[in-house]
């Protein structure tokens, strides 16, 4: 495993549980404690969540109150192939579109470049997303009405999965936590479920973009089966097998 996935797999897990052991790492992992040791310098450089480094691992640092940091984080990690993802997705995008832009940074980096087609319409359900659209005037944003989800930003709730019912879109851009051969697209957070679902019914078509990370990995609630993506954008590094089951359930996997 790569050093950027260890250093991922660092983050989902303190961001998910709370903590993470060296002893854990060094199971799951399968590397040296001198490795673990070394990725957890590493990633306490990078981090801006709050993180207390204690006897035998990390735990996130409640104390520190705000839990903002956890979206510069998400943003930090894999940006070079959330990169590669957004503009990859932008060439499905054609002048005239109505699109769907999910929650997450992957979709920030497909937003940044949205300015590059004309007479967009486009709806997001993401408070970042529209703060990213609302400088580009020719293109028409709607954000849908629900909750926000504190330091994540994502719109979700009965509210947001009822507005976004009210659409169909040409093209509809899903992210996720995890993306499994058998367990589909999964997400950490039941907050966000339901719009992604919703997000999936409005598309004409689906794209799901999610960097090779995310491969092989099961998340608490599943979104949608792999048949309902009819395209799915990664990043070059995941493993073949799982690529491999990946492309028999997708009608087209794309990676970057």
């Amino acid at each position: 495993m790569q050093k950027v996935d260890r250093l991922s797999y660092i983050f989902d897990t303190l961001r998910r549980e709370g903590s993470v052991s060296v002893k854990h790492l060094k199971e799951v992992l399968g590397v040296s404690e001198a490795t673990i040791r070394r990725d957890i310098q590493a990633f306490l450089r990078m981090t801006r969540l709050p993180v207390k480094r204690v006897h035998g691992g990390l735990i996130l640092d409640v104390d520190k109150g705000s839990i903002e940091p956890m979206y510069e984080a998400k943003l930090s990690l894999m940006a070079k192939e959330k990169a590669r993802i957004g503009a990859k997705a932008l060439e499905y995008i054609e002048d005239g579109d109505s699109i769907l832009l999910d929650s997450g940074t992957t979709s920030l980096h497909l937003a940044r470049l949205l300015h590059r087609r004309r007479g967009l319409k486009v709806i997001v359900a993401d408070v970042k997303l529209a703060e990213e659209l609302a400088s580009f005037p020719d293109i028409e944003t709607h954000i849908i009405a629900g909750h926000i989800r504190p330091g994540y930003y994502s719109i979700g709730g009965t509210m947001a999965e009822g507005y976004i019912a009210q659409f169909t879109v040409e093209k509809a851009f899903l992210t996720a936590d995890a993306v499994d051969p058998e367990a589909g697209v999964t997400n950490s957070s039941m907050f966000e479920v339901g719009v992604k679902r919703a997000i999936v019914r409005a598309g004409k078509t689906v794209i799901l973009l999610a960097d090779h990370s995310k491969l092989g990995k099961r998340a608490l609630v599943k979104v949608c089966d792999l048949s309902d993506v009819d395209v799915f954008i990664t990043s070059f590094g995941g493993a073949p097998d799982i690529l491999k089951a990946v492309a028999q359930k997708v009608p087209e996997l794309v990676q970057v």
